[in-house]
């Protein structure tokens, strides 16, 4: 039996909580609690055997992509509030920088992720449009972690980089964003060993570090510093 499931995050009880599902061919493939079409679950390769579950899942993805995709190809995650700082004499030049938490993937990105999908069912190939679509959905949670970051909603945060991580375990981004809510956790030394693991995983977003007010005491360290300059080729 294939395995399925929800992947309505922060609205249903069962996706919250991770529950699968077993279904057989032909039975149907909705969320008994909230009725969203479930999400395949597409284990990986083991051995020689490779993946066993990309043929049961390819008639789920068609379906979800046909539907319109998925919780993960409609739904946004919402947009982290805007912070209103007061500027003073002594603050002005920092509070007239744009202040962020964390560093989001872009919508360009996403868009182009989801259309490798697409083209991967048109083509008749499977495994291209189940790694596509995974990839979109690590976008997605990665935007949700960090406006509940943002919110400080720390718990929620650790919840959807968990699963970030779990769909993309090479992915940069995923790395980072967990070195940022460690900081907001007071967890310094775990922060460094994740920003080390996303420059090691390619990191590409060098020019945007200085955005991020998350890293304003971090920044003076030289621990940091030396960190960034081993990786950072652009600034050598």
């Amino acid at each position: 039996m294939a395995k399925y499931k929800c992947p309505t995050l922060g609205d249903c009880d069962k996706a919250n909580a991770g529950e699968v599902f077993e279904r057989s061919p032909g039975e149907d493939l909705k969320c008994p609690a909230c009725a969203t079409q479930l999400e395949p679950v597409i284990s990986a390769p083991t051995g020689a055997g490779g993946n066993k579950m990309v043929p049961v899942a390819i008639g789920a993805v068609v379906l979800a992509l046909l539907a319109g995709g998925g919780y993960f190809f409609t739904k946004k995650a919402p947009e982290a509030p805007m912070v209103a700082v007061e500027p003073t004499p002594a603050t002005a030049s920092v509070a007239a920088a744009p202040a962020t938490t964390g560093i989001a993937p872009s919508d360009e990105e996403t868009r182009a992720l989801r259309q490798q999908g697409q083209d991967g069912l048109a083509g008749g190939d499977a495994q291209r449009a189940a790694d596509a679509s995974s990839r979109a959905a690590v976008n997605e949670l990665l935007k949700l972690a960090i406006a509940n970051m943002a919110q400080g909603k720390l718990d929620e945060a650790g919840k959807d980089l968990a699963q970030a991580r779990e769909r993309g375990p090479k992915e940069p981004l995923v790395y980072y964003n967990t070195a940022i809510l460690r900081l907001k956790q007071g967890r310094t030394d775990d922060a460094f060993n994740e920003f080390e693991a996303s420059f090691m995983a390619g990191f590409k977003h060098f020019d945007k570090l200085a955005q991020d007010r998350d890293l304003d005491e971090l920044r003076k360290t030289p621990r940091f510093d030396e960190l960034v300059k081993q990786y950072d080729t652009a600034s050598r």
